[in-house]
């Protein structure tokens, strides 16, 4: 199966997990409202608020259960999204990668510029005491 494939394949099921928690919840709550809609003055025998209070309580559970999925859901997305995204990883690699050479080319300028002033230096200092030595001995020669 190719890594395309592979992605679609999680993203529908991702799509399909999410569609049927929402429908079940939405069911289960118009559900909720129907059982509790009372008529008008009406005298509601004992067992059958019984029945009702039941499946009031299995479908607030089911509510629950489909909420809780929706949670491991959202969890399950992000953690896919930390471990395969490897587009915004690589970005963010390259992004620090251009960043790096650009202070080592900075380090590189600055190192030339700090050896050529020293070079200098040095050449003037030993320069000026070599034609100091050559112009006291040519005077003490003289």
């Amino acid at each position: 199966m190719s890594a395309t494939t592979k992605k679609d394949a999680q993203t529908s099921s991702y799509s399909k997990r999410l569609k049927d928690n929402v429908k079940s919840i939405l069911e289960n709550y118009g559900e909720i409202l129907r059982a509790s809609k009372v008529g008008d003055d009406q005298a509601i025998p004992e067992s059958r608020v019984a029945h009702v209070e039941n499946e009031i309580e299995v479908r607030a559970a089911n509510i629950v259960r489909a909420a809780e999925a929706l949670s491991k859901l959202v969890s399950d997305l992000k953690e896919n999204l930390i471990l395969n995204d490897f587009s915004s990883i690589n970005e963010a690699t390259a992004a620090r990668i251009t960043e790096l050479e650009r202070l080592r080319e900075k380090q590189l300028e600055e190192l030339q510029t700090t050896y050529s002033a020293a070079a200098t230096e040095a050449r003037n200092h030993s320069g000026g005491g070599a034609q100091g030595l050559a112009v006291g001995g040519a005077a003490a020669a003289g």
